[in-house]
């Protein structure tokens, strides 16, 4: 996530997405992956947190047939998005006309898509999130969940962004950044690295907690704000890590995890 994260910055540096950096995201992301996938299981009930579709998933024996479902839940999901994409943008569209016009003016529609849409289609994520944060042996969980999906959102899914414009185009043409795309991702890449130094001692409190908060209302109800959050982030990030200077573990228990898990003999 940090790596990823901080890649950004020569994204913003170059003002623009080209295939390059979709090979790169790409790269990131089947590493991760194929991190997680040499990871051993817990000895300790580790399906115990599992529910409904996951459970059965993880139930599934041969590795070839988890494989197979696995494959299949993602390219019918994938499917399903192409049919519904259209008719869910528009109807996000009409209602943000209908209803937060008004309150929020020419804004309404950007607001909408980029916050509520979002909200909405990783709602299910966020239950299961939720319900393990209610519990002590499970927050950990939670808080995994939240970064393998933040990994995700920061790799594989910007990755889709000059593909899919490679493939409508049929050139290498890249895609220059405006003003408003610049200072998303700068908000993005400051909120992902202050995130990355709240955990370097591996610890998360509720202050850390607070500030990804309020700061993400404020850059939300004052659009305004954006680019001054942003700064404010990295702020705060740097402050992080020198309050966690002599406690940084994080680093190293990357490394042994590597080293005993990741590149151990199967």
């Amino acid at each position: 996530m940090l790596g990823a994260s901080l890649y950004y910055i020569w994204v913003l540096v170059q003002q623009e997405l080209t295939i390059f950096d979709a090979v790169v995201w790409v790269g990131v992301f089947v590493a991760y992956m194929w991190m997680l996938a040499r990871l051993p299981r817990g000895k300790e009930d580790p399906e115990e947190p599992l529910l409904g579709p996951s459970l059965a998933i993880v139930q599934i024996k041969s590795t070839r047939k988890r494989t197979g479902a696995i494959i299949g839940l993602f390219l019918f999901c994938g499917l399903t998005f192409v049919l519904i994409t259209d008719s869910f943008v528009t109807s996000i569209q009409d209602l943000a006309q209908m209803f937060l016009v008004g309150l929020l003016g020419s804004g309404a529609v950007f607001f909408t898509i980029q916050w509520i849409a979002p909200v909405l289609s990783e709602f299910p994520e966020k239950v299961t999130a939720f319900n393990w944060a209610r519990q002590v042996t499970t927050a950990p969980l939670a808080l995994l969940n939240f970064i393998s999906s933040s990994v995700n959102e920061l790799t594989a899914l910007v990755a889709l962004i000059p593909i899919v414009y490679l493939v409508s185009s049929g050139g290498l043409g890249s895609i220059p950044l405006g003003q408003l795309q610049w200072i998303e991702i700068f908000l993005t890449m400051s909120q992902s690295i202050y995130a990355c130094a709240s955990l370097l001692d591996l610890k998360y409190d509720i202050q850390n907690a607070l500030v990804l908060l309020v700061l993400w209302v404020v850059s939300t109800a004052i659009i305004e704000t954006r680019l001054v959050v942003g700064v404010l982030f990295l702020v705060l990030a740097a402050w992080e890590t020198l309050r966690s200077r002599g406690h940084i573990v994080v680093f190293s228990a990357f490394r042994e995890t590597v080293r005993r898990s990741v590149l151990r003999k199967s």
